[in-house]
């Protein structure tokens, strides 16, 4: 065929021009981007565009081009044509067998079967589905591929689709093409593979190809960064990628709607120790995109992380890089023991692969960056210094700022510069600086033990900068510092000062008269407490050398370098905070210029800055964000421990709800009773209700709002029925057959593979279905 890149409806996918590749559908994107950005093998094709069809009819003017493909193809090869909609294999939907396919098909066939390919865009299952997820008609395109007639065909799940798991790849595969194996028609054989090491389980006759399939999921995995399910085939003894789409039901965020869950992708330990010091309410989007932003300048994937707004840190993926770097589980999570605290015992504590060739290059270009600070190191510590009057400077400049363009322009040649040398400068300064947080309590315990140690660092850390704004009231109190001056020092800090669409002290003009009522009527006498600390600490200083007099000196050395690193630590986060003082009034500009005001929070940074440049069409999303987040401010605070997939709406309703910690597999309700039939876990979720046994489609419309489905299989004939029920339960079938995939995306419990479903359970039984355990229990009356 003629140069792609002149055609207007028809490309090879490896040739896809920019302007174009929002129009040729999700799986014709994805498997686009593979070939050109990834070392996997794809199958070569061509993508046809959603403009080259009116209905189910092929335009005229794109008919000359898909002729001239077809004359191109080779005789002797047969292809498959795949649909490829605007809306398919997305995050939030996949439409997984939804539209038509035709595989093996002749060169002279293609047209054909291109057409059954787009009716298949209005048929009655596709409509159904689409109102299900709510989703719009946007029109679909086409890719026609070499057929690769597999020995093996498959699924692969980067991650457990029902724990979100991420240590092993979960797969499936039949002989022959893989349709079989997603329609439900043959039982698959299960097979795993290690995430880390690419150990494998699963038939001895899949073995040879395992490690070659691991590695091409986990860089699809690593690319697109979130979990994936991948379809894949073995031909003449090579692995083949046949699509690749996001896990629809470990989805993290909704954009649109800020619907956001961290527990959802993967199964993680999430802690709200420190992160939860800081953010004391819900993070707003503004917040919530900075925070990922630094995720993705230190390159280690959600390590900050976020359920309905409230933050966590990602402990596992602490563990994870240390686990890279050689250490064992059982030491890396010790070494984190002061992040998570106790554990419960029995508990799995969660490690997954991890990126170290990534993260040492981003810890490269953060220490390198390839815009480097002129400063020199007496400039950088001069900057460090004076940082509270060149933020004051800065916002100065913003308040006086006119203009859109002129705003744009003075984050890129002021603002975006000043913040590269900030960041190099605190580097600088910090240097091994904040080293002996890390180590020093243990090194007094293995001489004094733990609770002199602990009382040893507890009292020896004198005044920092979080103290000094209560500390210098009394200073204004006494007339020894003016109001002014004690807003100018303590009025950026406050409690939710990370929070960027929160105000700080110095916004209010009351704030210092507030804060000294506030003093008066607690009494305290700060001053004297502080006295009183620095005295229970000589005292606990000189226990210590009386008993351990020849370690007096390294004592006083240890505790130094731990008061110093403290002290600096502090000073850091009162200057980070000066910073984000600038750029909340940076936002709050851009608000007002564009005339959304303080909705302007309810962006994310990169909207922002496209706003700033003309696009407004990301303020549509400023409704539905609004009500999302005063949602979440209405939600109490959630457990400080979390392990595995937690669902906020769930634990509110329990009346025993644990706020200390959550973990998935523990607080997960076992079935009553025995289970009378078992197989593969399908989808989570446990639902009790009146079984209907429906072993034909035909017979559909005998299912009542709220049955649980059981039958042999199902395919996308059945998929009318899932908004209807509560449940399914089938006989054939594994984690990755058509009821599992459906099911996981309606939110139904499954249970799928069992075997014997159809005949030990009758219409009208009283039944338990608990889909994360596989297993289905008959209640007897």
């Amino acid at each position: 065929m003629s140069n792609g890149m002149k055609n207007t409806y028809v490309f090879p996918l490896d040739q896809v021009p920019a302007d174009r590749k929002a129009l040729i559908g999700g799986k014709a994107l994805s498997l686009s981007r593979m070939m050109t950005d990834l070392k996997v093998n794809v199958p070569f094709g061509y993508a046809v565009s959603c403009r080259a069809f009116e209905g189910s009819s092929v335009k005229k003017e794109a008919k000359e081009e898909i002729d001239a493909l077809i004359a191109s193809l080779d005789e002797k090869s047969t292809y498959a044509v795949r649909s490829s909609a605007i809306n398919e294999d997305g995050e939030k939907a996949s439409f997984a067998g939804q539209y038509e396919t035709v595989t093996d098909v002749n060169k002279k066939d293609i047209e054909d079967a291109l057409r059954k390919v787009i009716a298949s865009c209005g048929s009655e299952t596709v409509k159904e589905y689409e109102g299900s997820f709510q989703q719009e008609d946007l029109g679909i395109g086409v890719v026609i591929q070499k057929f690769v007639r597999p020995e093996f065909a498959g699924v692969v799940f980067t991650s457990d689709p029902i724990t979100g798991a991420d240590d092993q790849l979960v797969g499936s595969y039949v002989h022959g093409e893989g349709e079989q194996l997603v329609s439900g028609n043959a039982n698959a054989s299960e097979f795993r593979i290690g995430a880390i090491k690419y150990s494998y389980e699963g038939p001895e006759e899949f073995k040879c190809f395992s490690k070659k399939l691991g590695k091409y999921c986990q860089s699809i995995r690593r690319y697109y960064g979130v979990p994936m399910d991948i379809e894949w085939a073995v031909s003449g003894g090579k692995v083949y990628i046949l699509q690749a789409r996001p896990i629809t039901t470990l989805q993290r965020i909704d954009m649109a709607t800020f619907e956001v869950n961290g527990s959802m992708s993967g199964k993680k330990l999430l802690t709200r120790t420190n992160v939860g010091e800081i953010f004391m309410k819900p993070v707003s989007p503004m917040t919530f995109s900075v925070l990922e932003k630094i995720n993705e300048m230190l390159g280690i994937p959600d390590w900050l992380e976020c359920i309905c707004g409230q933050a966590y840190m990602n402990v596992s993926v602490i563990a994870s890089v240390l686990v890279s770097f050689g250490k064992s589980e059982e030491e890396a999570y010790e070494m984190t023991k002061e992040l998570t605290g106790n554990i419960p015992q029995g508990v799995s504590r969660p490690i997954s692969p991890f990126n170290k060739k990534a993260f040492l290059k981003n810890l490269w270009k953060l220490i390198f960056p390839k815009n480097k600070s002129k400063l020199s190191r007496k400039e950088k510590h001069r900057m460090i210094e004076e940082l509270t009057e060149i933020c004051e400077k800065h916002i100065e400049t913003i308040h006086g700022i006119g203009s859109s363009g002129e705003l744009m322009k003075y984050w890129d040649d002021v603002l975006l510069p000043a913040l590269n040398d900030g960041l190099a400068a605190i580097l600088a300064e910090s240097g091994m600086k904040l080293v002996p947080l890390f180590g020093t309590r243990k090194k007094l315990g293995k001489v004094a033990g733990e609770d002199m140690a602990n009382r040893l660092l507890g009292g020896c850390v004198g005044v920092v900068e979080s103290m000094k704004p209560m500390l210098l009231l009394e200073d204004v109190l006494s007339g020894k510092l003016s109001k002014e001056e004690y807003v100018r020092i303590c009025g950026h800090r406050s409690i939710n000062e990370m929070e960027l669409m929160e105000p700080h002290p110095y916004e209010d003009p009351s704030f210092p008269d507030n804060a000294i009522e506030q003093l008066k009527a607690s009494g305290a006498d700060l001053h004297a407490m502080l006295k009183s600390q620095e005295q229970a600490f000589a005292e606990v200083l000189a226990e210590f050398k009386e008993k351990y007099p020849r370690k007096a000196k390294w004592a006083d050395k240890q505790i130094a370098k731990y008061k110093n690193a403290n002290a600096f630590r502090e000073e850091i986060r009162s200057k980070g905070v000066r910073i984000f003082c600038v750029f909340r009034e940076y936002i709050r500009r851009a608000g007002v210029l564009n005339g959304i005001g303080d909705d302007c929070f309810f962006l994310m940074y990169k909207e922002m800055f496209a706003l700033l440049s003309g696009d407004e069409s990301m303020l549509r999303r400023i409704s539905e964000r609004k009500k999302t987040y005063e949602r979440y401010l209405t939600y109490p605070p959630f457990p400080n421990l979390i392990i595995g997939r937690f669902d906020p709406g769930e634990w509110m309703k329990d009346p025993n709800r644990r706020t200390d910690y959550f973990v998935a597999d523990l607080d997960r309700s076992e079935a009553e009773g025995d289970s009378d039939v078992s197989g593969f876990p399908g989808a989570a979720g446990v639902v009790t209700g009146k079984a209907k046994v429906i072993l034909s489609t035909a017979d559909i419309d005998q299912i009542e709002k709220g049955d649980i489905l059981v039958t042999t299989a199902t395919n996308i004939g059945w998929t009318l029925a899932f908004p209807k029920v509560a449940a399914v339960v089938t006989d054939i079938g594994a984690p990755l057959s058509h009821a599992a995939i459906v099911a996981r995306e309606f939110g139904i419990p499954a249970v799928v593979g069992c075997g014997n479903a159809t005949t030990v359970i009758k219409t009208g039984d009283r039944i338990t279905v608990d889909g994360a355990h596989g297993k289905v229990t008959v209640i007897k009356e």
